[in-house]
């Protein structure tokens, strides 16, 4: 049954239009607006002091056992393609983009606000106070750039929250990626479309 307060430019997880007309709904937005930001904010990273000592240690599991990693990725791709067939017959190449993207963003977020940003706010915040922020400011990210409702924004601050126990627990930043993947993929299995959803699992981002 339709929701009668939901209106054609109401989604899942974003806000309504705004009077501007402002909404979220096609593939090139999301890499525009919210890709192009947290890949920004990781790069900018990388020059912070001893940025890549922290990365190079973050990244010693990987190293040290590539083909683990290697094979829980493959694991998780045939899970993500099976799901998204299941879920949705004509799942196409656009599905695929979608896979490669959701890693891309895995990589850059958990570098940006799990590893870099923290590790920076420590020089004047204790410890928890700056993995509070660093994961605040990454919730808002998501408000801003993708337009989600705030209560989405809430889980995705405590999802940060549990990601920065993961890392500083295990110190093993590729296992974490890995694990935000898998509950991205989740959360927006399959791109985002202006088109109706035929199924009402399919194109379900906005």
């Amino acid at each position: 049954m339709t929701n009668p307060d939901k209106t054609p430019h109401e989604g899942r997880l974003q806000r309504r239009a705004s009077e501007s007309g402002g909404y979220v709904n096609s593939f090139r937005q999301v890499l525009k607006r919210h890709g192009l930001t947290m890949g920004s904010v990781a790069l900018l990273g990388l020059f912070l002091p001893d940025a890549w000592d922290r990365l190079d240690a973050a990244l010693t599991p990987l190293l040290h056992s590539p083909l683990k990693y290697i094979a829980a990725a493959g694991g998780l791709i045939i899970f993500f393609r099976l799901y998204q067939r299941r879920r949705n017959p004509q799942a196409n190449s656009r599905h695929t983009l979608w896979l490669g993207y959701l890693l891309f963003i895995s990589v850059v977020e958990e570098m940006a606000f799990r590893l870099f940003l923290p590790n920076e706010l420590t020089q004047a915040l204790p410890f928890f106070a700056a993995v509070v922020l660093s994961n605040a400011l990454f919730a808002v990210i998501h408000y801003i750039t993708l337009r989600w409702h705030w209560w989405n924004c809430l889980f995705v601050f405590a999802g940060g929250l549990g990601f920065s126990h993961m890392l500083y627990q295990s110190g093993d930043l590729a296992m974490v990626i890995l694990a935000h993947w898998f509950f991205t993929f989740l959360n927006t299995p399959a791109p985002p479309s202006s088109r109706p959803a035929a199924h009402p699992d399919a194109e379900s981002f906005p």
